[in-house]
């Protein structure tokens, strides 16, 4: 059976864990702490429910992490309306699947009118969710879990945790049914071949020394995949995730989503920031997103056009990559808000030309405009 390699950091140990959640412990180093950072800075900086469930990555307390992490997710009708916090469409399907507290994984066959609840064995924090295909799909969560469905997300099956690390593991991206990588708070990277059945810490990769948080990985549909987090860091892999690239990042505050197509990437993070490059990565262009408010999501459209969602409600949609969003003044952004103000962590385009956005108070279709459909 592999072992993934692993360190302590302080109080966060970092044991690798190999097929259907078995706890492996392997060789260390150690390293000092860093939970301060967390949870005083990025507390203070977002202020809000979201962040604090996302990123508290502070110290737990061990008996109620370990219930949390072994009792099955609670069957609840109002699952679909508590906090979630990432949606994504299955890879060439319908269906919708979002996932958040508690161990919460509802999905949906009607562009978002109507949830299930899918079977979760876990009531663990979940914070971002990716399907590479139609039937398989991979979630992740607090205490650095990640789970598994191979029926488009009916019933999930856990293939890692990390019970010492209390820290979340915060995106998650798979270039196909077995090659994928987890990523999380500080630096924390791993990566499987198989599915799932084993996972190695892929660290030392990345050229990370000050352990800043990755919150989040996606590529840009032509072979590039970026990974975007804390302070400002942007790297850019050309093969898959086997090496990595730093940067020039135009922005020393934190990303907290990117997004891609057809060679155009976007990231965005604090304040309203949105940049986006049409070469890769080697040059980013700023865009006008008419708000400050901190953008947690973004998403490709069914028609082409880009949306992003974020704090106090905000909607923004534009025309669509490249030219579509010039830089400057006049790019090709629109701003709304959702009257109640409630923070959007995420959102994934229907079928039927709405979108279908989630955070505090669950799921919501809605149009491009802002406005919650009944």
């Amino acid at each position: 059976m592999p072992v993934a390699s692993g360190f302590i950091r302080g109080s966060h140990h970092r044991g690798g864990s190999v097929g259907l959640g078995t706890l492996v412990k392997s060789s260390v180093k150690t390293k000092p702490a860093k939970k301060s950072r967390v949870t005083g800075v990025l507390h203070t900086v977002l202020g809000a429910v979201l962040s604090v469930a996302i990123f508290s990555a502070g110290p737990v307390n061990a008996s109620s992490s370990e219930s949390s992490l072994d009792r099955p997710a609670i069957k609840s009708p109002k699952a679909a309306n508590s906090l979630l916090l990432d949606v994504t469409r299955t890879d060439g399907g319908v269906r919708l699947v979002s996932v958040g507290e508690r161990g919460h994984i509802v999905f949906s066959d009607d562009h978002g009118v109507s949830w299930q609840q899918a079977s979760v064995p876990t009531m663990q924090m979940l914070t971002a969710v990716h399907f590479p295909s139609e039937k398989v799909g991979y979630a992740v969560g607090h205490d650095a879990i990640v789970l598994k469905t191979e029926n488009g997300g009916e019933t999930w099956l856990q293939v890692y945790v990390d019970r010492e690390a209390t820290i979340p593991l915060l995106d998650v991206w798979f270039e196909d049914n077995l090659h994928g990588f987890a990523v999380g708070a500080y630096g924390y990277i791993i990566e499987t071949v198989d599915g799932g059945q084993s996972w190695d810490f892929v660290d030392d990769r990345v050229a990370n020394d000050d352990e800043f948080h990755y919150n989040a990985i996606n590529d840009d549909g032509q072979g590039n995949l970026f990974l975007a987090g804390e302070a400002g860091i942007l790297y850019r892999s050309t093969d898959a995730g086997k090496t990595w690239t730093t940067l020039n990042s135009p922005y020393e505050g934190s990303w907290f989503g990117v997004s891609g197509d057809d060679g155009q990437v976007l990231v965005h993070g604090l304040r309203g920031n949105i940049y986006q490059s049409q070469d890769q990565g080697e040059t980013w262009q700023p865009l006008s997103s008419g708000t400050e408010q901190t953008l947690f999501g973004s998403a490709k459209l069914i028609d082409g056009s880009v949306a992003l969602v974020g704090n106090s409600g905000a909607v923004l949609t534009g025309s669509g990559y490249g030219a579509g969003l010039s830089s400057g003044a006049k790019a090709g952004l629109s701003v709304s808000h959702r009257p109640d103000r409630m923070t959007l962590s995420a959102l994934a385009p229907s079928n039927d030309g709405f979108i279908v956005v989630v955070g505090q108070g669950g799921a919501y279709r809605m149009t491009l405009e802002g406005n919650v459909l009944e």
